[in-house]
């Protein structure tokens, strides 16, 4: 399928149970940003001082890798019209250590790759951005097997799930001047739109 068919799809699947859905993915969504945000950390070390900043900051580093876990397997279970559940946003938790691991091997990689040029660093983004599916699809994959099986799917794809991220990504800025409304739709339209993106990559 090319992006707008994917797009077409998620939207068939989700029509009637975005009331349903929303909260999750605005919970978990909010979570990974607020652990992203550097205003909240700059307030932190400003108000309460170095020890705080360090607690905060490594409670932060510890749910990314989860929730994104979460989101894939949420997502997938969605995409796949199989029973979903809030719970399953914290499904992650149950592999702490490997969703970690996911989590800070993807940031380094991308981190060494952006050093030199942006341009590396997004071919490493999207090179290894199916990782936290493959786990949620199979949590016994390892964490080097994910990377490398993330690799192998996404090989002669990266352009087109480019275009599909960059289209949502355009979305959410235009959904500033709903005052964030529209983002309760928009948010659960992205993730199962990256499920199915997955899904065919698999096909």
């Amino acid at each position: 399928m090319n992006n707008s068919e994917i797009r077409n799809v998620t939207k068939e699947i989700l029509k009637g149970k975005y009331k349903n859905v929303m909260l999750p993915f605005l919970l978990a969504i909010l979570l990974i940003s607020l652990s992203q945000s550097q205003d909240l950390y700059t307030y932190i070390y400003e108000a309460y001082g170095k020890t705080y900043l360090f607690s905060i900051g490594s409670i932060a580093l510890f749910i990314q890798g989860p929730i994104s876990i979460g989101l894939a397997t949420y997502s997938l279970s969605i995409a796949n019209k199989e029973d979903y559940s809030y719970n399953q946003i914290f499904t992650g938790f149950k592999y702490f250590f490997k969703a970690l691991f996911l989590y800070l091997i993807f940031n380094i990689s991308v981190l060494i790759g952006s050093i030199f040029l942006i341009i590396p660093g997004v071919f490493i983004a999207l090179m290894f951005s199916q990782i936290f599916f493959i786990i949620a699809e199979d949590p016994q994959t390892g964490v080097i097997d994910a990377f490398k099986k993330s690799a192998s799917l996404m090989k002669n794809k990266k352009l087109q799930y480019l275009g599909l991220i960059s289209k949502y990504v355009l979305f959410v800025i235009l959904g500033v001047f709903t005052l964030g409304i529209w983002w309760l739709w928009l948010f659960p339209q992205a993730y199962v739109s990256f499920a199915i993106f997955y899904k065919e990559l698999k096909a």
